[in-house]
């Protein structure tokens, strides 16, 4: 299965050490990587239909990306062989702009049938890849709720939208969500593992679907509840601001 990582501190941060570690130990990915971060308050995504690491050594690209990225939210995805062939498009993270911020998108599992949702709002991602689907569907349900509620908050939004989107495409979900100040995170199988980080000149969170983490540090895992149909995180800077199931 595909590895996603998120990265969120209080100050701009240049992950120079774990972004390379994350390429690394996710190597069994082969078919392509993709890196988004925020520049004044604007998303950008690298992309690549490279392998993050191979031989010995992690991809160029990826490693300059390591090395000069400046941003409190940076997530990255490495691609494996289920989703498709070697075309950069395919790579996560997808952006699209709504409700005023910039969005950064990347997702893992396997969801059916979604490929047939159409969004009649613009703009509209440009790949066949069924995450992109997924995103255009919290997208457009983000918007409907607070065209109906302008007074909603923005975790009931998501939370609503998540909820919609599971019970319209049941599936396998576990994807990250972010504007340049917030992180969403959600899943309903397996596990995450999270890890506080004490780093000059602050400290910063880190979330990955790999399952030993990225260093001998003790990772926290959080696994998917049984009972519900998912748990949502919300981080802001180094802080979980709430952990529940929907």
């Amino acid at each position: 299965m595909c590895d996603i990582l998120a990265i969120s501190a209080g100050h701009n941060y240049t992950p120079g050490q774990y972004l390379p570690i994350f390429a690394a130990k996710g190597r069994k990915n082969l078919y392509g990587w993709g890196i988004g971060f925020y520049r004044d308050d604007r998303a950008l995504v690298e992309k690549s239909a490279d392998q993050a690491f191979d031989g010995e050594q992690v991809h160029e690209s990826f490693q300059r990306l390591a090395r000069i990225i400046d941003s409190r939210i940076i997530v990255s995805h490495l691609r494996c062989h289920r989703g498709g062939g070697r075309h950069v498009a395919l790579n996560h993270p997808f952006c699209l702009p709504f409700l005023n911020h910039s969005w950064l998108f990347v997702h893992v599992g396997i969801v059916e049938h979604i490929e047939q949702y159409s969004t009649e709002r613009e703009p509209r991602l440009d790949t066949e890849v069924y995450p992109a689907r997924v995103f255009e569907f919290l997208r457009d349900k983000m918007m409907s709720h607070l065209e109906m509620n302008p007074y909603l908050s923005l975790y009931d939004v998501v939370q609503s939208s998540i909820a919609k989107l599971v019970a319209a495409y049941p599936g396998y979900y576990n994807f990250f969500l972010a504007n340049e100040s917030v992180l969403f995170a959600y899943f309903n199988h397996g596990q995450l593992l999270l890890l506080k980080e004490s780093e000059t000149p602050g400290e910063v969170l880190l979330l990955t679907s790999l399952d030993k983490g990225l260093s001998e540090k003790e990772w926290l895992p959080i696994r998917a509840p049984e009972s519900s149909i998912g748990r949502l995180l919300v981080i802001a800077g180094p802080e979980v601001l709430y952990m529940g199931d929907l």
